[in-house]
């Protein structure tokens, strides 16, 4: 875990993968009155538990792992693909495989396609995988690789003809060292995304810098295939984070739009005046966005579109950005807000964010933050991934906690659907669709939803379901 993560959890208490659990705080009498009416609303929804992670199966089983990461990838044939950090042969995390029932079954079929050992070949690895069209997986490991434990980026290739074996190759080592004018970039944590020339592109947590003494504050990367067959790779540093103002410990994956362009969050820096246990300023984090060179140049420009503030305005933004076809930007934030949430030690912290950015018009400069929704608890509290969006603009996403209280110590999160205005409106309503159940879809949601043709969504819970240790979820509406 990069030091920065538990320098925050240090602060903000303890808990899960990333900001943990916190204990919420608000009227009983609105809890009954909200678990009574999502006992109503329950008999139109559908849960299914595709598949229940065990950190401890029985003798034979798949040592598959428990606390699945993120966001899943979903291929032509329903299939699902997804990472956890931990578990495994090796305890240092493994890439899935979850397989439709066949016809006539019921059951869905999971399979382990590698277990990394925390070597050379990586380990604890990312969510967000991406696929080529030949079937190969792409994703990144936050440590393992080279000897200073820095992290890689690796492809799967899927198994040859009369093979069941997946074939792991590590296209690059980060390699970020003070002492040997190494300056690559360290510990990646938000995955990868690829345009549509199959380059990659990604963040790492730390590095980028020699010159600071803590390794820097995080890069965004690319790498690029040069041969046909995508057995050589060259890595390129598109942008180092210089730390507050610029932005520091970029920690969610990318967003691409049409023109090549890169958009991504760090979750510190910027000129909000957050500030760690020491009160040390960190900034409360930003919105940045990179842009390609022009013609005849070669350096990626930098643009801080916005720097939280806490408070009303968020804290820590969490997920993939989502992009609309206007160019306006959609995210969330993990606290900040107007609800009294409290962390581990009852500091108020807020209970999180919806916010969109929206582009400069006319002779504006600025982007412009607009507030869609603040959770307050009963109705959903510290969403840990980004947004999709339906053909109405309609947004989804899920929240790690709250929803209707739970023996006292708060919810287990909700999956929830932000409606936008209508003709007489200006304010976004926020629904509550489903509330996690600890005993069957597990508890502290994380990541982005799928959502299929058929409006089922499928995601992932970090914990809890039958077996304590997280599960893969659909839920029909």
């Amino acid at each position: 875990m990069p030091i920065h993560m538990r320098a925050y959890q240090a602060r903000r208490g303890t808990g899960s993968r990333r900001w943990g659990r916190r204990i919420l705080a608000w009227s009983p009498v609105v809890t009954i009155i909200l678990t009574v009416l999502s006992a109503k609303s329950a008999e139109a929804v559908v849960e299914r538990t595709l598949y229940a992670f065990n950190t401890m199966p029985p003798a034979g089983a798949l040592q598959v792992g428990g606390n699945p990461t993120g966001t899943l990838l979903r291929d032509a044939s329903g299939a699902f693909y997804g990472a956890t950090s931990l578990g495994g042969m090796h305890y240092n995390g493994v890439i899935f495989k979850l397989s439709p029932p066949a016809t006539g079954q019921t059951e869905w079929k999971m399979s382990i396609l590698y277990t990394f050992t925390g070597g050379y070949d990586g380990g604890s690895p990312n969510p967000v995988l991406v696929m080529d069209n030949s079937g190969a997986i792409y994703g990144s490991t936050q440590t393992g690789g080279s000897w200073l434990n820095q992290g890689l980026v690796f492809k799967l290739t899927p198994p040859a003809p009369g093979s069941t074996q997946w074939t792991e190759t590590v296209l690059h080592y980060f390699y970020n060292n003070r002492y040997e004018n190494a300056d690559d970039g360290a510990n990646p944590s938000g995955g990868l995304i690829m345009d549509r020339d199959g380059n990659l592109y990604g963040t790492t947590d730390v590095g980028g810098s020699i010159a600071d003494p803590s390794s820097g504050f995080g890069t965004v990367f690319t790498l690029t295939p040069l041969d046909a067959a995508k057995t050589k790779w060259q890595e390129t540093v598109l942008y180092r984070f210089t730390g507050v103002a610029d932005g520091q410990n970029p920690m969610n994956a990318l967003t691409l739009d049409a023109a090549g362009a890169l958009y991504g969050t760090t979750i510190y820096g910027g000129t909000g005046s957050c500030t760690d246990f020491l009160s040390n300023i960190l900034g409360c984090g930003t919105v940045f966005k990179l842009t390609p060179p022009g013609p005849g140049h070669t350096m990626w420009t930098k643009t801080t579109l916005h720097s939280f503030t806490a408070g009303a305005d968020g804290f820590v933004p969490q997920g993939k950005l989502l992009l609309d076809a206007a160019g306006a930007i959609y995210g969330t934030t993990i606290e900040g807000g107007g609800g009294a949430c409290t962390d581990g030690l009852l500091n108020p912290v807020g209970c999180g964010i919806v916010y969109k950015l929206s582009a400069p018009s006319g002779t504006q400069t600025q982007w412009t933050e607009t507030i869609l929704h603040s959770f307050q608890g009963p109705e959903g509290a510290y969403p840990q991934g980004g947004l999709i969006m339906d053909a109405t603009g309609t947004l989804f996403g899920t929240t790690s906690g709250g929803g209707p209280m739970s023996y006292g110590v708060g919810g287990y999160g909700v999956l929830f659907k932000l409606t936008p205005p209508g003709y007489a409106s200006r304010n976004w309503t926020e629904t509550a669709l489903y509330n996690f159940d600890v005993r069957t879809s597990g508890s502290e949601a994380v990541g982005e939803l799928i959502r299929d043709s058929a409006g089922h969504f499928f995601g992932v819970t970090y914990s809890g379901g039958p077996n304590l240790a997280g599960t893969i979820y659909e839920i029909i509406l």
